[in-house]
């Protein structure tokens, strides 16, 4: 089924894409699902081919970080790909990165890579799927990479080799990233495309099989069109060209929601919600909201070590002195904090991978029990932190709460509350969430378990919490620091719950 229709596309038409040029090229996507019910649609889609280690730019494409006024109506950016920027302020930088931090691989022997993908439009875009060519110095394509978004903003690499044969290039490899509420997070992707290289079309399909090894969808990506080079069109195509396709750039999106919303009514597909992304994944972005919360528990953690430190013989560095790489080379973590016990030097470390962890982290009495609950879960659906000795981990947290409640009963506070926030914090609290906020799975994230499970599952944690009890945070914002500080504090915790509240209607964020 798949096999062959790269190759028929290809005997049609020659697009004339090169990859050692920048180009336009109008594409057509399509999706068609197999089972358990069948459903096809296909909608227009501008992609631009662009030579990573040589690309151009103009008033119509630009290319890599640039200054507003200097980018084109269409733009790549760095900060839309792989870790989205970090790396770099190319996509040559970035590519070199990944290869080299993620996959162990030496960047030098790729001195060739293409990009096929879907530009910024007056600063907007969807893209739900990008790939990298790589090349030696002869033009032999070893790997492609798949770089896959889900409307989450999270991101998943899948790095395919090449099988080293001629031909269409086909890999296998093993699903694990959330993209559609229709598929589990199992099965397989087999990757079926044309080397862009060989100046045919452009030719892109994956097929999705389930764990059973039986096809349930299947995505394609042919270029439609000639492609264009954005140096030498005239300024009269360029604009008819931005005319007719900027706005099926913006109706992409609503025209797969639409689909989606028939899956979802009208076949009455199981659908699946949201599990926290793997180590493998990138996660979403943090909120500025978020990272307010995140200063906030830093804050705290580095107070429970220092306060500790001379009972327990425990020391932590700054968590802001411990870059991701540090901490985690090997994963996406947002942040990477080490606790150093003495005299031991041991190292126990902690990654927080998901800004899901801020959300839930609000709504517990203590920090040991939220890391019992989001490090031990038994549904790795709901891990929303790593580490490397867990339960060691959770027993220097609680030796050291204990210590700090010591020491409060003996000094007081730092700083006396005023009524006004007082009754700030009271109340927010009473607005806020019950129980301690917990992942989905297996009661709302399983089709087969809804209904069941989740009423046990919330039962279970009912009494872990009472309405209007203090939560940790909220007593060391209420401790430590001034009113204004304090006045923020809560009405961003009582953004973040009604904004998890909201996203819960619709599988959550």
């Amino acid at each position: 089924m798949l096999t062959s229709v790269p190759h028929e596309r290809a005997t049609k038409r020659r697009c004339g894409v090169s990859v050692h040029k920048t180009h336009i090229i109008r594409c057509k996507i399509s999706h068609r699902r197999l089972f358990p019910e069948k459903h096809r649609f296909a909608y227009p889609y501008l992609s631009v081919g662009i030579p990573v280690r040589s690309p151009t730019s103009n008033w119509l494409l630009s290319v890599d970080a640039a200054p507003w006024w200097e980018r084109g109506w269409l733009h790549v950016s760095p900060k839309d790909h792989l870790n989205r920027g970090r790396d770099g302020a190319t996509l040559s930088e970035n590519i070199d990165a990944y290869l080299k931090l993620q996959q162990g691989l030496n960047p030098a022997d790729f001195p060739h890579v293409y990009l096929l993908t879907s530009p910024r439009f007056l600063n907007y875009t969807f893209n739900p799927a990008s790939f990298w060519y790589l090349y030696t110095s002869v033009m032999e394509l070893k790997y492609v990479i798949a770089e896959v978004n889900n409307t989450f903003d999270e991101r998943r690499m899948y790095l395919f080799p090449a099988s080293g044969g001629p031909g269409i290039f086909r890999q296998r490899l093993d699903k694990d990233f959330h993209v559609s509420p229709f598929n589990s997070r199992k099965g397989t992707y087999t990757l079926s495309t044309l080397d862009p290289a060989d100046g045919r079309d452009i030719s892109v399909a994956i097929t999705l099989r389930s764990s059973k090894g039986r096809p349930k969808m299947t995505a394609r990506w042919w270029s439609d069109e000639p492609a264009i080079d954005p140096l030498t069109i005239s300024t009269v195509q360029a604009l008819w060209l931005l005319l007719c396709w900027g706005s099926r750039i913006f109706t992409t999106f609503p025209k797969i929601l639409f689909h989606a919303i028939l899956l979802a009514q009208l076949h009455r597909l199981h659908i699946w919600y949201r599990p926290e992304p793997r180590q493998s994944a990138l996660p979403r972005r943090a909120t500025a909201t978020e990272s307010f919360v995140q200063s906030i528990f830093v804050q705290y953690v580095e107070y429970l070590v220092n306060t500790a430190h001379d009972e327990q013989g425990t020391s932590a560095r700054s968590p802001s002195q411990v870059s991701v790489e540090e901490a985690c080379p090997d994963s996406y973590s947002l942040l990477g904090l080490r606790i150093t016990q003495q005299p031991t030097q041991d190292v126990i470390s902690l990654r927080i991978h998901t800004p899901q962890f801020y959300r839930q982290l609000i709504t517990y009495e203590k920090l040991s029990d939220y890391l019992s609950y989001t490090l031990l879960d038994p549904y790795e659906e709901n891990h929303t932190a790593w580490s490397n000795d867990a339960k060691g981990l959770i027993d220097t947290v609680r030796s050291c709460e204990l210590a700090a409640d010591k020491q409060l009963l003996r000094h007081g506070p730092h700083i006396q509350q005023r009524l006004l926030v007082k009754i700030l914090l009271a109340t927010s609290r009473r607005v806020r969430c019950v129980q301690p906020r917990q992942g989905c799975y297996p009661g709302g994230g399983l089709p087969s378990a809804r209904g069941n499970a989740s009423n046990v599952r919330s039962n279970s944690r009912a009494s872990s919490s009472a309405q209007g009890r203090p939560r940790f945070l909220d007593e060391f914002v209420g401790d430590n620091y001034g009113p204004w500080l304090q006045v923020q504090y809560v009405l961003a915790t009582v953004s973040l719950e009604w904004r998890a509240w909201a996203m819960s209607l619709i599988g959550g964020e």
